[in-house]
């Protein structure tokens, strides 16, 4: 008796004593490189962009996407958060545990909203600046104009955004009506995220009824006429409501997918952080 009680009080102290785990380490999952040092509370910037800047992946990937852009941004002094988001759904790529932002866009959204607003509160920023890719630049509107509030963003860059709904190159239209005769299979094979983006969505048709901007944000939109998955161009450029800053801005003929990895986009995208 007297050994077990004092075995319990010694855990007890041990666990009171233990250093905590940070907050940002409980709730944020992120498949970005931990060495580029990313999802730092404690981070100082050191440049002209004083807020965090919250990177946003597309649709069947993760934050992995960024890898090539983060040593840039962190060399302008950038303190930088990249996580993962929209992992569940019921289709075939759940099996695969790196293929993220396959979820439900009204899920992937409010999720997206809670991850702002923790990097917000552990930083003690009152603003973010969000840049997004395909999917993730979708994003970037879900917040300011559903689950979040534009009056938390600074300036939101996007390159290959989703904004209006994509054509897929001419393959939407008999996509959307395989979805109707039968949903289940489609998304299951193309997930709920990948149906939902295309033109004529219900998800598409309803936020497309919503302001592209909001005053007071600074907007940089990038999109590459040899983008052949997010189609016609159009659906990227945003219209400007009164007290937004937008530039609608053409990269050099670089493939969808590798729009993250481009230098050249690299550029533009430090340009629309810092213009």
């Amino acid at each position: 008796m007297k050994n077990g009680f004092l075995q319990r009080a010694f855990l007890a102290i041990l666990l009171a004593t233990a250093a905590p785990v940070p907050a940002h380490a409980q709730t944020m999952e992120t498949s970005a490189a931990q060495g580029l040092g990313i999802n730092d509370p404690d981070c100082q910037p050191t440049g002209p962009v004083t807020e965090p800047v919250v990177l946003l992946h597309g649709t069947s990937a993760n934050s992995a996407e960024w890898n090539d852009l983060i040593p840039k941004l962190k060399d302008q002094g950038m303190c930088v958060w990249a996580f993962d988001y929209g992992a569940e759904d019921v289709a075939y790529q759940n099996a695969y545990d790196y293929l993220k932002g396959i979820a439900d866009l009204e899920s992937s959204g409010r999720e997206i909203a809670r991850q702002i607003e923790h990097i917000r509160e552990v930083t003690g920023a009152n603003k973010v600046n969000l840049v997004g890719f395909s999917q993730g630049g979708l994003h970037t509107k879900t917040f300011t104009q559903l689950y979040g509030s534009p009056e938390e963003v600074n300036r939101v860059v996007t390159i290959g955004a989703n904004f209006h709904g994509t054509t897929w190159g001419g393959r939407a239209t008999s996509l959307s009506t395989a979805a109707k005769i039968a949903p289940s299979v489609v998304k299951f094979v193309g997930t709920s995220a990948g149906i939902q983006q295309l033109e004529g969505s219900e998800f598409m048709e309803n936020l497309n009824q919503l302001p592209d901007t909001a005053p007071g944000v600074t907007y940089t939109s990038i999109y590459s006429p040899a983008d052949s998955t997010v189609t016609p161009n159009q659906t990227s450029e945003l219209s400007a409501v009164p007290g937004a800053d937008v530039a609608n801005v053409e990269s050099a003929p670089v493939e969808h997918g590798q729009l993250p990895h481009d230098p050249r986009v690299h550029e533009q995208i430090l340009w629309g952080l810092t213009r």
